[in-house]
């Protein structure tokens, strides 16, 4: 019996565990809080400390919609806003895309930084979500889409991490970056349109007239070669 519920005991850690490390990606929205989320800080002598973004004051939950803020201070200026999750296969010809809204407030855009990456667990591969984003869209708050196809080829069914980083170095740390509405998408392939029946009947017809008049009566023809 005790050995009955040891088995047991282990499947139900066993399922535990590889449900908490095996999720899809969850609140985008941040309806739900920083659940889902994780917060990582680092202090000025380069040191990391993982920290939960509900209760931590580096991260919060902005009005009026519900947007996800990081925050800085003169300890802290390199914090991390990521959520660990698995990345969804997806099948030959299907697109993936990720899209998100992002503002950055820094107080001087020359020095002071941000990054948002997406990458597998080793570090080893990532994308640059931001690559091509000038200064002034992020500044004023934009909306971004990225194609995320090859990654999600060669990822599809292992843990990935979504990263957002906002870091200061001009010793001025009233930095702030928000983001919302971060959604995973999958794209399925274009489909070929199929022309309309009547359409096809009717240039069938027409050009059964064209060759009947063409053979039959090709005198009546500038275009064909009288002999």
């Amino acid at each position: 019996r005790n050995k009955l519920l040891i088995l047991l005991f282990g499947i139900l850690f066993v399922f535990m565990v590889s449900s908490a490390y095996a999720t899809s990606f969850q609140n985008g929205d941040f309806s739900s809080g920083f659940t889902g989320w994780s917060g990582e800080i680092m202090n000025t002598n380069f040191s990391t400390t993982t920290v939960d973004p509900d209760t931590s004051s580096y991260f919060s939950i902005v009005s009026p919609n519900n947007q996800a803020q990081i925050s800085l201070n003169d300890t802290y200026w390199n914090n991390t806003l990521y959520q660990d999750f698995d990345m969804d296969s997806i099948e030959s010809g299907w697109k993936m895309q990720i899209s998100f809204w992002i503002k950055w407030a820094p107080t001087d855009s020359t020095y002071d930084g941000l990054s948002v990456t997406l990458s597998d667990q080793n570090g080893q591969y990532f994308v640059n979500l931001l690559s091509g984003i000038s200064n002034s869209s992020l500044l004023s708050g934009t909306n971004v889409t990225v194609d995320i196809t090859s990654f999600a080829q060669n990822h599809g069914g292992e843990q990935v991490e979504l990263a957002f980083t906002l870091y200061d170095l001009d010793y001025d740390t009233s930095d702030l970056l928000n983001v919302d509405n971060i959604n995973l998408t999958m794209l399925p392939p274009a489909t070929v349109p199929v022309p309309n029946p009547l359409v096809l009947l009717a240039s069938g017809l027409c050009g059964l007239v064209f060759f009947r008049k063409l053979v039959c009566y090709p005198k009546g023809y500038w275009f064909v070669h009288k002999g």
